[in-house]
């Protein structure tokens, strides 16, 4: 164990399946990822204020956690927009306590 914190690996385990029914909109049939996978990929890789690209912009998973998270997001989406418009003009945006520790 690292004294300052959990060692970062490459299996999440206190994270559901994302290929799950209940993650599936009923208006959309591509899957949505969980807030909680983007969330913590966001605070890794980015400070607030910095730009992130999503070019499958699907369901606006990525955009929503951006906007929580105080990043700018620039994305791209071939098919329909209108759950991504939904989703950012709902009040709905569910936010995750993380325990997470990001060092830097």
């Amino acid at each position: 164990m690292n004294g300052l914190g959990v060692n970062l690996m490459d299996v999440w385990t206190d994270i559901s399946p994302v290929r799950h029914w209940k993650f599936k909109s009923p208006k959309r049939k591509a899957n949505a990822l969980s807030t909680k996978v983007l969330d913590r990929v966001v605070e890794m890789s980015t400070r607030e204020g910095e730009v992130v690209l999503d070019p499958f912009g699907g369901s606006g998973t990525t955009f929503a956690v951006c906007e929580r998270k105080n990043r700018r997001w620039l994305g791209i989406e071939l098919e329909s927009t209108d759950v991504i418009i939904e989703r950012l003009s709902g009040s709905d945006l569910h936010e995750h306590q993380s325990a997470d520790r990001v060092e830097g």
